[in-house]
């Protein structure tokens, strides 16, 4: 995540740094594709 992205936040000049990240953090995640996606069987293949 970029500072432009971070600055994008309204009220982000009132954030500490890391709140303003898992803010912005939060609102960008797929939460259900990435349960979708942990759901799925997993094969590992050693070569």
């Amino acid at each position: 995540m970029t500072e432009k992205a971070l600055a994008g936040l309204k009220f982000s000049a009132a954030l500490p740094s890391r709140m303003a990240a898992a803010t912005l953090a939060a609102r960008l995640a797929d939460v259900d594709s990435a349960i979708a996606v942990l759901r799925e069987p997993v094969r590992f293949v050693k070569l």
